[in-house]
């Protein structure tokens, strides 16, 4: 499965394909079940503590290898209330793993810190020589994130490519500008009507904190659109991956018709139409 990137950032077959391996890291999660495409198998899977003040060890995704790739799937919120809690600590702490990486929220940054040197350690028995894929939905792309700058600095994986849906804000400017730097191949793909991008806020003044909080995007943004009018279908991975998929309707058939139970359920992909 060859996904060629020519000279443009965004390749709509990598989108697809990364949408339906971010929504598998939620059955993987929620029942121990994980459908991977032909020629994939799993290598590793990803394991953190999401609550820091009473850590219990929860799945968050895998590692998956093919003959020419490698690809870290991270899961959103799916876990309640320890995925919330850490999605709310937006409290800020230095990223520890970069010389002048800024400062990341402290919840996101603690879980991803809970599973980063076994990460690290797993990946690094791997190929250099294939494309790396990070990726994540929700939740799931803050963690992303967090990990694609943290592996092109400290592995021989320098140019990791990173494809994200609804992701929200990790970091403050000196943190996005460090990304925006060294990650060069990085797609934030965000429904416009989604609400999981917009948080946290860009500022937070004083007394919120003594010096204030301030969030900003990683690069590069790439906009898409459906109004299901229901805050929960405006930001399923499902419905990412069903309006990627017009993009190019015939690798997303094939890819789903050659692999049973690897795309998700678009079903409830439709405009919700009920009343109080």
């Amino acid at each position: 499965m060859v996904l060629s990137d020519k000279n443009n950032i965004f390749n709509s077959k990598a989108a697809i394909l990364l949408a339906a391996m971010s929504y598998q890291t939620y059955p993987f999660f929620l029942e121990g079940k994980l459908i991977l495409p032909k020629g994939f198998k799993l290598r590793y899977t990803i394991r953190a503590f999401a609550n820091v003040e009473d850590p219990s060890e929860l799945v968050f995704g895998f590692i998956a290898e093919s003959q020419d790739q490698i690809i870290i799937a991270f899961r959103g919120y799916a876990a309640y209330p320890a995925d919330l809690l850490a999605s709310y600590d937006i409290f800020q702490v230095p990223y520890p793993f970069v010389r002048n990486g800024g400062k990341t929220s402290r919840g996101f940054t603690c879980l991803y810190q809970s599973t980063r040197n076994n990460l690290i350690r797993q990946l690094n028995k791997l190929s250099t020589s294939k494309k790396l894929f990070v990726t994540g939905h929700n939740y799931g792309g803050a963690l992303a994130t967090l990990a694609a700058l943290d592996i092109a600095v400290n592995t021989g994986f320098k140019n990791p490519f990173v494809y994200t849906y609804g992701s929200p804000r990790i970091g403050d400017p000196v943190f996005a500008s460090r990304f925006n730097q060294v990650v060069k191949n990085s797609i934030r793909i965000v429904n416009i009507h989604d609400s999981f991008p917009t948080f946290p806020a860009k500022k937070y003044p004083p007394p919120f904190t003594e010096e204030g909080l301030y969030y900003q995007h990683v690069k590069t943004k790439y906009p898409i659109s459906f109004q299901l009018n229901n805050t929960p279908r405006n930001d399923a991975i499902a419905c990412y991956f069903k309006y990627l998929s017009k993009m190019n309707p015939d690798f997303s058939k094939a890819l789903c018709d050659k692999n049973p139970g690897f795309c998700p359920d678009t079903e409830m992909c439709i405009p919700f139409r009920g009343t109080c």
